[in-house]
């Protein structure tokens, strides 16, 4: 058993009498310089693992990665450079390129080349725009948009707090109602069915809302299947998604305002 262990060990070991050149060792050195290393197919860079500057690179040249050192000078000058993008805030290249050169600051197309911040990508992202919903209801009342707005923090003369807008989707009438508490929603929506059906003889086939729990809660469920209605709603945390009401919200309280300051009204009306 000792024999056979040993001529394991001699299997692993490469000698060349002839090499010229020193070997590095990759987990060493990530070890020693807390560096990174990527590897492409003709070339590999070594950075620093924070502020990703760049410490060397290596060309590759027949199955092997020649290193090659950076001077002095190119990487202080990239140092500079992620130092005062860090300061003022991770902005764009476009920007640091109006620092002065006396700071030691490169230009735009040799800092970071390939390589963009990852803190500026996670600070400056943004959610992709809804694209805009051309479906429209056939006929009035076969669809409801609904939405309650508030608490606002003064309430008005009849002690309200919200109110509860109902849109239709063909027509774009709207139904703005007062509201003391959330819970009353639920009863004004019914209320409103039960207007509809008899003052107009039209049937509420859908109701969109979002998920509210005065539009999910098990009365309201039983109310949508006793009638044969459907109850749409958003995904959470996404307005957009009812964005037809919630763009009423912003023209009623815009119409509102501007009749208070006209009128020199308190906040109470």
């Amino acid at each position: 058993m000792s024999s056979l262990g040993e001529n394991l060990q001699l299997e692993n070991v490469l000698y060349v009498p002839n090499l010229k050149c020193n070997l590095v060792s990759i987990s060493k050195l990530c070890e020693q310089f807390n560096c990174a290393v990527t590897y492409f197919d003709d070339f590999c860079v070594i950075q620093d693992h924070t502020l990703r500057i760049l410490i060397g690179a290596g060309e590759q040249r027949e199955g092997l990665y020649y290193l090659k050192q950076v001077p002095t000078q190119q990487v202080n000058a990239v140092k500079a450079t992620c130092l005062w993008h860090m300061r003022l805030g991770h902005p764009s290249s476009e920007v640091l390129s109006y620092l002065p050169s006396s700071l030691g600051v490169v230009g735009e197309s040799q800092k970071n080349k390939g390589n963009p911040c990852e803190i500026y990508l996670r600070a400056k992202q943004t959610r992709n725009s809804f694209p805009t919903s051309h479906n429209n209801a056939a006929e009035i009342f076969d669809l409801l948009h609904c939405d309650i707005w508030g608490p606002y923090r003064t309430p008005s003369t009849c002690g309200a707090h919200y109110f509860l807008s109902i849109v239709d989707d063909t027509s774009r009438a709207t139904w703005v109602y007062l509201m003391q508490s959330r819970t009353e929603a639920s009863k004004l929506l019914k209320n409103f069915v039960m207007m509809v059906k008899t003052q107009f003889k039209r049937i509420v086939k859908v109701v969109r809302s979002d998920n509210g729990s005065e539009f999910t809660s098990g009365r309201m469920q039983n109310f949508y299947h006793e009638h044969g209605r459907l109850r749409e709603s958003s995904c959470v945390d996404t307005p957009q998604q009812n964005g037809r009401v919630e763009r009423k919200h912003r023209h009623i309280l815009n119409v509102a305002r501007a009749l208070r300051f006209q009128a020199n009204f308190p906040l109470g009306f």
